[in-house]
């Protein structure tokens, strides 16, 4: 029985291991609102940083790895400052209808901590270093063009089409088992290969990824 039990507990683990791979989490988010543009910036439990930028003119999301070293470094960081805060209060100077940043810490067992406070306000020593590492994975995940993370993901099919950074567009013609394709410019009949890591340097962006 004991053995039965064990087993059946290991399952449940190795099942809660597998849904979690599948399913990764924000461990912290901020969104924030100025003027009509809107920033979320997430860091999830499978070391990816997510930046989506959105407004009337802008519409693209920017994504960034980190190594596991580096993520255990931000984790522990905002751990440590999230118990520093506690349940007090927190405080912003400055208020304002059109512009708002929204912050949640979803760290361990316990219930998510969300923070609510204006982006322009002088904030309290703990929640304004939390900031800066919001600030600091929003700068990290920038650094990434746009849309390199949809490309490299992009399972190509033979017939789609892209369109190009220097312009204009081509279509996909052949596709090699390390991901290498043969595209044709549709106004030139031009065939460009383009390996995998080179994909966002001629690519724009994949098929149905906002940009």
């Amino acid at each position: 029985m004991r053995l039965r039990a064990a087993i059946a507990a290991a399952s449940v683990v190795a099942g809660g291991l597998v849904a979690a791979a599948q399913a990764p989490t924000a461990v912290a988010e901020r969104t924030s609102v100025y003027l009509g543009r809107t920033t979320r910036v997430s860091l999830y439990s499978n070391h990816v940083v997510v930046v989506s930028i959105r407004s009337e003119t802008d519409d693209f999301v920017h994504r960034t790895t980190l190594d596991y070293d580096e993520y255990m470094v931000y984790l522990q960081a905002l751990d440590r400052l999230a118990a520093e805060i506690g349940d007090q209060p927190v405080s912003s100077d400055v208020s304002s209808r059109d512009a708002e940043s929204r912050l949640t810490l979803h760290i361990g067992p316990g219930a998510p901590r969300t923070f609510s406070y204006s982006p322009l306000a002088a904030l309290d020593l703990a929640l304004g270093k939390i900031a800066a590492l919001m600030d600091d994975l929003e700068t990290r995940a920038l650094a990434t063009p746009a849309g390199e993370h949809e490309l490299r993901a992009w399972s190509p099919a033979i017939g789609e089409c892209v369109g190009l950074r220097h312009g204009g567009e081509a279509c996909v013609t052949a596709v090699s088992d390390d991901g290498t394709i043969e595209l044709t410019v549709e106004e030139t009949g031009l065939a460009i290969t383009v390996p995998v890591e080179s994909r966002v340097e001629v690519i724009l962006a994949a098929p149905g990824s906002p940009r």
